[in-house]
């Protein structure tokens, strides 16, 4: 059996956890949704046979955003057979100081390695607030990992964020689904500078979230061409993955597009490995 690690995944536990974007009075409009709107769990994570999940990245779903240490003593109380890694919320533009007091709260929980924000649309222009400069400065100084989640056609907030993630070096960012790579907009430029540097990752995920994709074999095309077959990684993006596929149905299919052993290795389990510190 071939080992895994899924590098970005959700579970969700709607009695204990808040869900607004989910269950709130606007739930996303996505097909599929009922099938999401429950409970997951590790048990859920069913692939085919010739593979075994050795390690996960869990991914903050909305589960209690004012006290997002929460969410990781929940995850540590549900994953115990598995070694993971946890990814929680932070609004990277807050004032500095309320920003810091909640990494305080976030050092101590378990399985803590990360922040995520999610900017896309109009809410990249976060990225750039003079407040995001200074938390980023000091997610670098406690090596804590950035995940950048905005399209990468918005050329005018990657020219800027790619230019502060080049003075910040040492601050680990990982770009989230691919940067919502679709056809007949100009994303080749944020693309190629976001991958100048190298202290920069990318997640080949999240297809289900954009209108008009780039084929499954081009976006990988694209993603090793920029970034190198060191950072790149195949994820899931579980259980939202379900819009369009159930969760072997997501890693066969990624397997199917790689026809070289170490090549696959690397996409799919030694490259989340090292950059999550697995």
């Amino acid at each position: 059996m071939t080992p895994i690690i899924d590098p970005h995944l959700h579970f969700f536990d709607l009695a204990q956890g808040q869900y607004q974007w989910l269950r709130g009075s606007t739930p996303p409009p996505w097909p599929n949704l009922e099938k999401i709107i429950r409970d997951h769990s590790l048990i859920d994570l069913q692939l085919d046979s010739e593979f075994y999940l050795a390690g996960l990245v869990h991914i903050e779903a909305g589960f209690n955003n004012t006290r997002p240490d929460a969410e990781l003593y929940w995850l540590a109380e549900h994953i115990k057979t598995l070694p993971y890694q946890a990814i929680a919320y932070l609004d990277i533009a807050q004032d500095p100081t309320a920003f810091s007091m909640q990494l305080n709260l976030l050092k101590n929980a378990p399985g803590f390695i990360g922040i995520r924000d999610i900017t896309e649309g109009h809410e990249a222009q976060k990225l750039l607030h003079p407040n995001t400069a200074i938390n980023l400065s000091r997610l670098a100084e406690l090596n804590i990992i950035f995940e950048a989640q905005f399209e990468l056609e918005q050329t005018d907030v990657t020219k800027q964020f790619s230019a502060l993630c080049a003075q910040l070096n040492t601050l680990q960012v990982i770009i989230n689904h691919s940067g919502f790579l679709r056809q007949n907009t100009n994303w080749q430029a944020g693309l190629h500078q976001m991958a100048t540097c190298s202290n920069i990752a990318i997640k080949y995920s999240g297809q289900e979230h954009v209108t008009k994709p780039l084929s499954n074999t081009a976006q990988l095309a694209f993603l090793l061409d920029a970034f190198g077959p060191e950072r790149v990684m195949f994820a899931s993006n579980y259980p939202v993955c379900l819009i369009r596929a159930d969760y072997a149905k997501v890693w066969r299919q990624y397997y199917q597009l790689v026809d070289d052993t170490k090549l696959w290795e690397r996409l799919s389990f030694t490259n989340a490995k090292r950059i999550y510190r697995l």
